[in-house]
Order: C-alpha cells, then sequence, then structure tokens
C-alpha cells in the first residue's frame, strides 16, 4: 500500500490511491463530485492522478468505486489518530463507520446513495462487498432496520444518483 509522509492529503486521499493501485487492471465504476463514470479499465494510479481508459482524474474528487466481478480482499489503511480537517470530518464519520461494521447501512456521498453490509473500514475509507467510498465524501449513513439493502430492495447496482 504506499507509504506518504504527512500531507494534507492523508485523510482521505491517501487511502484512496491505495485502494486503486489494488485494482489496476480493471474494469471499474467510478463516482466523481460531478457524477458517474461506468465501466473505465484503471490502467495506472501514481502521484495522486489515476490514469484511466476514459483519461486522466484527480484521486481528490473520486468519492467511490465499484468494482463488481472482481475477487478481491482489499487492503486498507489502518485507522490513525486524525489531526486538522480529518480530526472533524473524516475522523468522526470513520469511527462511525467502524463502530456499525457488518450492519447494512444506506449511505450518502455527494450527490449519490448506496446501501450494502459494511465489510471493513480503514482511514478514509468505507468498504463494502464490491464497493468502497472516501469517508471525506459521506454525508449521511442510516442504519437500516432489515437484513435487505437497498440495492437488493431496488434490484440495482450499489449506489444510484440521488434525484
Amino acid at each position: 500500500m504506499g507509504h506518504f509522509d504527512r500531507t494534507i492529503c492523508d485523510c482521505c486521499v491517501c487511502p484512496m490511491q491505495c485502494v486503486l493501485e489494488q485494482l489496476v487492471g480493471e474494469t471499474i465504476r467510478v463516482a466523481t463530485l460531478v457524477g458517474v463514470i461506468d465501466n473505465v479499465m484503471l490502467l495506472d494510479v501514481k502521484s495522486f492522478i489515476a490514469s484511466t481508459s476514459e483519461g486522466e482524474l484527480p484521486i481528490c474528487n473520486i468519492s467511490g468505486v465499484e468494482f463488481i466481478g472482481v475477487d478481491i480482499a482489499l487492503a486498507l489503511k489502518p485507522i490513525q489518530k486524525s489531526t486538522g480537517k480529518c480530526s472533524c470530518c473524516e475522523g468522526p464519520i470513520t469511527n462511525l463507520a467502524n463502530s456499525l461494521i457488518g450492519q447494512i447501512v444506506d449511505i450518502e456521498f455527494i450527490n449519490f446513495i448506496g446501501s450494502g453490509r459494511i465489510r471493513d473500514v480503514g482511514e478514509g475509507i468505507i468498504c463494502f462487498q464490491d464497493f468502497v467510498i472516501s469517508s471525506c465524501f459521506t454525508t449521511k449513513i442510516i442504519p437500516v432496520a432489515s437484513s435487505v439493502s437497498l440495492s437488493e430492495r431496488t434490484n440495482s447496482s450499489f449506489w444510484s444518483r440521488e434525484t
């Protein structure tokens, strides 16, 4: 998983880069601040840029990544005590998600909503079965009372655009 010095990019961008490095060569779906890029081949990841078959994406603008059909157990950066902006944004939502591991949640991030069972949580990353969301872009987590996730209830992929 790459090593990064302490920079402003630590709490969300570095962990997302580490996740993306593990998905190089795979076809993924990427949620950004402005929309979704479907079925894009991830070619390379370095210097906070994800090189894809659709162009170069700054990792700081990636809010989530779906990797359906990819058989991988992602290694996440361990949760660390956050400082600066990370301590008031990333830290609390990461800690909340960590307390919900194993539970099904509806989760909003920027202009999208997804649903699933939280599988793992690392620094800046909330991991589901075949999807990760950046903690910094998470706007709401709602524990689901039933054992059926939104995607199973609506027969859709992990996330959909909010209306």
